[in-house]
């Protein structure tokens, strides 16, 4: 049995190369983004975004909670892995299938016409995709994190530089296709290369019972999460058309990028680390809050700055978007959030209760397609921001009381853990809105004047305030220098 000491090192290390790659990762995603959107039209993106909300919805059945239970599963690893891969992939086909001949029912659906053939091109993802999941699940299986990074840098950086050549030769929303295609087949001969699985035409249907006794819990809280994400897409497109849902999706890829890669990065570090103390629990515990002041460290001055430095930044660069602007700062609330408790998950895996959060994404659910109509009549992009914020904090606030319930936490140690970081971003924020303000009154400032402070005066407010005032940028500096 690893030591303690052995595993945090583990998890400090793997958190760092796996948070290294997604910093990589995600500025090229975000800076492919803003390329895009001077390159193409909302009304591009309102085109890929009914298609990503398709192949998405499909998506979701493709993994059917395999790779988590493939993680979970302790005995026979090649062989269940060898099960997992021919399952899912013979699966990925099935649905493939049902997605191109469904395709002329969504465009019709959607009352849009260009989506049938698009549905006729993009499914073949779910086929690469359902295979080169196998071998990343086994890196992270074995902890082998500094080599699981390179399949996702290889997979956004080619996604990047592919989308945008084909948009530059005006390819329009094509260029999404081309590239995520591209990359995907990438990511698969990369993860083949780096973890190879034994091949077989066999499948252990024992092995498959088991896996799926775990991952249906999973399975069916993933197709939960998916729903609650992307219903939100389903009646803008539908309720205020393709234009509109453009601007909704470019909205949430730029909200959710400091959020989505927070998240990501607990998710692939701390399920299989958390799986080797999960039988200790003051460790488990004590190894979760401390995860959690550290996500809490960073998403909530990424979140805030994110939410000012908006109005400035799009207009400055590009003023087509402008209407993005309010859903962006209000969509970066709920990816903060989402990020904070991204770690919640990982806990309730680890012990094998993930059926435990099945109710609380029902409730989620729920209150979304409660909102989600009255307000977008209403309110439009707007109100189906404010829907599933408050469908959000709700599920927050209910996983905060199941987790005291089952691992007996109080509501001061969640306090204990944000409480720093949200003062040194208010104060940090209110540094940056009196400088602001001092300018905005010689009458010399300007978007760019304003932004330039933001990018300054936040970030190194922030520091100083951390630094000075607490342990938390402390102890991470620490633990940093500990790697190198």
């Amino acid at each position: 049995m690893p030591e303690p000491s052995s595993i945090k090192n583990q998890v400090v290390k793997g958190s760092a190369f796996i948070f290294g790659s997604s910093v990589v990762s995600k500025t090229v995603s975000l800076l492919t983004t803003l390329v895009l959107a001077t390159l193409l039209t909302p009304d591009d993106f309102g085109v890929i975004g009914y298609g990503t909300l398709i192949i998405g919805s499909a998506g979701l059945f493709r993994e059917m909670g395999l790779n988590s239970a493939l993680i979970y599963h302790k005995t026979d690893i090649e062989e269940a892995a060898m099960t997992a891969l021919w399952i899912s992939t013979i699966w990925s086909v099935v649905l493939s299938g049902l997605v191109v001949l469904s395709a002329p029912l969504a465009a019709e659906f959607f009352r849009e016409p260009r989506l049938e053939a698009l549905l006729m091109i993009f499914p073949f993802s779910l086929i690469i995709n359902s295979a080169g999941a196998i071998p990343i699940s086994l890196m992270e299986k074995e902890m082998k994190f500094k080599r699981r990074t390179i399949p996702d840098l290889a997979h956004l950086t080619s996604y990047g530089l592919v989308v945008v050549f084909f948009a530059l030769l005006d390819y329009g929303y094509w260029s999404f296709v081309i590239g995520t295609l591209t990359a995907d087949l990438i990511q698969l001969i990369i993860a083949f290369l780096l973890r190879p699985v034994k091949m077989a035409f066999t499948v252990n249907i024992a092995l498959a019972k088991e896996m799926f006794s775990f991952s249906k819990n999973v399975m069916g809280l993933s197709t939960i999460y998916f729903v609650i994400r992307n219903i939100d897409d389903l009646f803008i497109g539908r309720m205020m058309g393709t234009l509109s849902l453009g601007i909704y999706s470019f909205s949430y890829r730029i909200a959710n990028l400091p959020a989505t890669n927070i998240s990501n990065v607990l998710g692939k570090v701390l399920f299989p680390s958390y799986m080797k103390i999960a039988h200790r629990m003051d460790e488990l515990k004590s190894a979760f809050l401390k995860t959690f002041r550290y996500t809490s460290f960073v998403t909530i001055p990424v979140t805030v700055c994110t939410a000012i430095i908006v109005p400035h930044f799009v207009p400055l660069f590009y003023p087509k978007w402008t209407d993005a602007v309010l859903p962006i700062q209000l969509l970066a609330y709920f990816g903060g959030l989402r990020s904070i408790g991204a770690g919640f998950g990982s806990l309730f895996f680890a012990r094998g209760l993930p059926n435990v959060l099945v109710p609380i994404a029902l409730i989620q659910l729920f209150i979304v397609i409660v909102l989600l109509y009255p307000f977008v009549h209403f309110w439009g992009l707007v109100g189906g921001c404010i829907s599933i914020n408050l469908s959000q904090t709700v599920a927050f606030i209910m996983t905060l009381h199941k987790s005291n319930k089952t691992f007996s936490f109080k509501w001061c140690d969640y306090f204990d853990c944000l409480k720093h970081s949200a003062f040194t971003s208010m104060t940090a924020l209110l540094i940056v809105l009196g400088t602001n303000a001092l300018l905005d009154q010689t009458g010399t400032s300007d978007h760019t004047i304003f932004l330039g402070v933001i990018l300054v005066l936040f970030p190194s407010s922030y520091i100083f305030l951390s630094l000075f005032t607490g342990e938390d940028a402390r102890n991470i500096w620490k633990d940093i220098r500990g790697i190198v």
